[in-house]
């Protein structure tokens, strides 16, 4: 067994931008030297989540966490130290010839959890199905059927599409010839267990499409009917501590870079449209697993983009699934959204096979309606407008739509159109509109009070625009005491400079002081031991061997501190003076608090020896310099 070397880590580590990994995961704006966005570790409308390429770190003023590059894909996809380090290596290009082992003991490393054995499962799994669907004579009418629709066998293998055959043992036998644990196959939803206890395949006679989540980890799978036996059309995973539909966008790891590249995400309803808007070019697509739109989802969408186009089905009902999400997306979360409507009702697998990529991208590019027009024609659906009742219902639903709108000139390009359509003068839709008018609230009434800076940072300005287009950082609660800041001031320029460390521990002892707050007096006994084994200042470094999430999240906070870089030890004495005079007064609070004590119970002897040391604490904190 053989760990990594620190040299190796280094260069791993130096060989990455933390901006393009967290890039990948968190839409980023680059705000003064730093970039900023939603924090993925906890929901916000307001962003306070930075990342420093100048200092390779990223910290969340919000809720807290930071780190660096390593710590934050370990957080972020639940990886051990080791298999991040392994995916950094991968991005970088960069080899890892050394032996490692489940059991290194590397810092932040975990054995195997039940959820990665699923996982391995599940890839075995899906490498069968492929080769069945592929290589046999079994599989060999779902490929046609396949064929027969449109596909080629370069997406076939793309999307690791596979066959299920009738059998009830199929992928059972194949697990048992691997020693596969079956209880956890049956746990994760590959196999189930029959009523007699007997274990058998989950899915037979389908043509399977493989689940990934978020993190491009297979968890799942759903397989459709292709002949006429039955059943449901779809057959999905059901629920395991894997696989959860709620949080689960197909596709959407694949898509994350072309979505951030486009700055847009292509919101499609089944496997096929996606497969086929991928053929057309568009890998910005993704598909729910057969549900609506849900908050996870969102969540999921709004770390990368802010802006979807919705392309659902033509029918009844991929409208007003198409109203739903847009409502949910528009409305609820305020990204801007747009739908394509294909001609005749067609879904977008069956018009792009039928019609071609060229003519889907004219559509897409040129033909979107923006969420006001979609919701325009929307409110026209089962209302005939030939009865003035349903025409006058119609232009005040319109009316308050086109009144919830920013600009002038969208108001006044909708007003035109509703007028030549119905024959009303601009005069008299804009006297209806000021009645009809929804008085939008400012960005800052969705959070409370509008957020200050917080240090380097600045602050919001201006009205307009939705809460995520504005980049701020709300300001802590409470002013931080000098003892505070002095701590926090020493820790910084102990973690950057092995000098300073040495200078501001001598004053530390020489004063007989220390740091108060618990998690900072342990990032000081950390960095005692870092030095202590020869190395030089760096703080990347010093967070891959912090085991505890609270010190590393420290280390963060203070690299993302701006301080004065040219300092004497004068400051240093001055702050180390400041945590003298801050622990006297602590001391003389405990004591006025004791001698009340002492006073309300009648020892008068303790009472006065307590007078006497307060005062004697009172004359030392004055002469104690500020």
């Amino acid at each position: 067994m053989q760990r990594i070397p620190e040299e190796k880590i280094d260069e791993i580590r130096s060989q990455v931008d933390i901006v393009d990994v967290v890039g990948n995961y968190v839409q980023l704006k680059k705000q003064g030297r730093n970039y900023t966005g939603l924090c993925p570790f906890h929901g916000e409308k307001t962003p306070s989540f930075s990342v420093s390429p100048e200092k390779q770190i990223f910290h969340c003023f919000g809720c807290g966490k930071g780190g660096n590059v390593f710590s934050f894909l370990m957080q972020i996809d639940g990886l051990s130290f080791v298999e991040s380090v392994k995916k950094v290596a991968d991005l970088a290009h960069i080899p890892l010839d050394v032996a490692i082992s489940q059991g290194d003991s590397s810092p932040g490393n975990k054995p195997d959890s039940q959820e990665s054995k699923m996982i391995e499962i599940h890839q075995l799994a899906s490498k069968l199905y492929h080769y069945l669907l592929m290589e046999t004579e079994e599989g060999q009418e779902a490929l046609q059927y396949l064929l027969d629709r449109g596909m080629s066998e370069q997406e076939l293998d793309h999307f690791e599409i596979g066959f299920a055959p009738a059998h009830a043992s199929t992928v059972t036998t194949f697990l048992k010839k691997r020693e596969v644990d079956l209880a956890l196959a049956v746990e994760s939803g590959l196999l189930t267990e029959r009523d007699d206890g007997e274990v058998v395949d989950r899915f037979r006679n389908r043509i399977i499409f493989p689940i990934k989540n978020d993190r491009g980890q297979l968890v799942g799978f759903s397989g459709r009917l292709f002949n006429q036996e039955d059943g449901p059309k779809y057959l999905n995973s059901p629920e395991t501590p894997i696989f959860n539909k709620r949080n689960i966008l197909y596709h959407f790891s694949d898509a994350r870079q072309e979505i951030r590249k486009k700055e847009e995400i292509l919101l499609l309803e089944g496997y096929m449209d996606v497969i086929s808007s991928v053929s057309a070019t568009f890998s910005n697509g993704v598909a729910s697993m057969g549900t609506s739109l849900t908050e996870e989802h969102v969540q999921m969408i709004r770390r990368v983009t802010n802006r979807a186009i919705i392309c659902y089905d033509g029918d009844r009902a991929g409208i007003e699934a198409s109203f739903k999400a847009g409502t949910m997306l528009a409305e609820q979360h305020r990204l801007e959204v747009f739908v394509l409507q294909l001609p005749n009702g067609k879904d977008p697998d069956d018009f792009i096979r039928s019609e071609g990529a060229e003519k889907f991208a004219e559509i897409y590019t040129h033909q979107r309606l923006t969420w006001t027009a979609f919701k325009l024609q929307f409110f026209k659906r089962n209302r005939n407008l030939q009865n003035e009742t349903d025409k006058i219902a119609y232009l005040g639903e319109a009316l308050a739509e086109i009144g919830k709108l920013d600009q002038a000139v969208e108001r006044e390009l909708y007003l035109k159109q509703l007028g030549s359509e119905f024959d009303l003068s601009m005069e008299a839709l804009k006297q209806q509109l000021q009645q009809t008018v929804v008085v939008k609230p400012k960005p800052h009434d969705y959070g409370g009070p509008p957020p200050e800076s917080y240090g380097e940072y600045p602050s919001y300005e201006g009205d307009g625009g939705p809460v995520y287009e504005q980049f701020s950082f709300a300001q802590p609660s409470g002013v931080p005491s000098a003892g505070l800041t002095s701590e926090k001031r020493l820790l910084k320029y102990m973690l950057e400079d092995r000098d300073a460390f040495i200078q501001i521990r001598n004053l530390l002892e020489e004063h007989q002081t220390d740091f108060y707050h618990d998690n900072y007096k342990a990032l000081y006994t950390h960095l005692i031991g870092f030095y202590a084994s020869g190395n030089d200042a760096n703080p990347l470094a010093l967070m891959d061997q912090l085991k505890d999430d609270m010190a590393r999240n420290l280390v963060s906070e203070l690299e993302m501190m701006t301080v004065n870089t040219d300092v004497s030890i004068e400051e240093y004495q001055d702050y180390v003076q400041s945590l003298t005079k801050s622990s006297i007064e602590r001391d003389i609070k405990e004591k006025e608090q004791a001698l009340l004590t002492a006073t309300q119970q009648g020892d008068i002897p303790a009472a006065l020896e307590l007078a006497r040391t307060i005062t004697t604490m009172r004359a030392t904190m004055k002469n104690t310099p500020s």
